[in-house]
C-alpha cells in the first residue's frame, strides 16, 4: 500500500512575504457551436448527425477554491491555482458527446508537464455569512496551523492515488486589516492569510486526472477538500 505524501502546513516559514495574489477568475466556456455531418453528397438535404461541442479556456492554468472549518470552531476558505511555464497559455479543451479533447496551439495535447507549480492560500474567514451571528470564533494561529497538513492526490474516475512527489518552496504570512477602527480594533484578535507555493510531479498524467487537495488535523480529520481539474 502506498504511503499517503504529507505536507505540513506551517512548518518553518520563510521570513520574506509574498504579494497577495489578486482573485482570478475559473476557466469560462469561449464557445458552443453545432456542427452538421452529411453523407453522400455536399448538398444532400439530410443531415446524419449532428455534433455539439463546447470548448472550454483553460488559459492560466486549473483554480480551485471551497471553504473548511477545523474542530476548535475556526473557519478558513482555501483558494488556489495550478500552473506550469508556456503550458496552460492557449489550452483548450473541447468537448464532445465521444469525450474530451485537449488542444494546445493546434496540437492535440493528452499529459501534463513534467512538474506542475501549485499556489495555495488559506484565508481566516467567517464560518457564516449571517451578520446576526455573535459567536465569536478562534482565529487561526500559528500554533493551530503547524497541526493542519495537506495530502496530494490524482484521481481518476472515483480512483485516488497518491502523487509520487512534491516540495514546499515558499511560505508566508499576511496579516488581514480590521475593519474596525479606534480602542474596539485592539480587542480584536489578528486574523491572517497563509499563501504557499508547492510543486507537484506531474510526469505522464493524464489531463483526465484532478489533482485532489486534502487537509488534516492532526488526529486525521478532514477539514477541507478540493480538487484542481480540467
Amino acid at each position: 500500500m502506498l504511503a499517503l505524501r504529507t505536507i505540513s502546513i506551517f512548518c518553518c516559514v520563510l521570513v520574506f512575504i509574498l504579494a497577495a495574489s489578486p482573485a482570478r477568475p475559473l476557466q469560462s466556456r469561449i464557445e458552443n457551436r453545432t456542427d452538421s455531418k452529411t453523407g453522400g453528397k455536399e448538398n444532400s438535404a439530410k443531415a446524419l448527425k449532428a455534433v455539439k461541442r463546447t470548448v472550454w479556456n483553460l488559459d492560466g492554468g486549473a483554480f480551485f477554491s471551497t471553504e473548511g472549518h477545523l474542530p476548535s470552531g475556526s473557519c478558513f476558505r482555501l483558494t488556489g491555482q495550478v500552473s506550469a511555464p508556456d503550458f496552460f497559455d492557449g489550452l483548450r479543451r473541447i468537448d464532445t458527446a465521444e469525450g474530451s479533447t485537449y488542444m494546445l496551439h493546434d496540437k492535440t495535447v493528452t499529459a501534463y508537464p513534467d512538474e506542475l507549480f501549485l499556489t495555495v492560500h488559506l484565508l481566516d474567514f467567517p464560518c457564516s455569512a449571517d451578520l446576526k451571528e455573535t459567536l465569536v470564533r478562534p482565529p487561526l494561529t500559528r500554533e493551530l496551523m503547524s497541526t493542519l497538513r495537506l495530502n496530494f492526490f490524482w484521481k481518476e474516475g472515483v480512483a485516488m492515488r497518491p502523487v509520487e512527489s512534491s516540495k514546499r518552496t515558499a511560505a508566508s504570512v499576511r496579516r488581514l486589516e480590521s475593519y474596525v477602527t479606534g480602542p474596539a480594533a485592539e480587542k480584536l484578535a489578528p486574523r491572517f492569510e497563509w499563501n504557499y507555493q508547492f510543486t507537484v510531479t506531474s510526469e505522464g498524467v493524464p489531463l483526465t486526472n484532478d489533482l485532489i487537495l486534502i487537509i488534516e488535523n492532526d488526529d486525521h480529520t478532514i477539514a477541507a477538500r478540493t480538487a484542481a481539474r480540467l
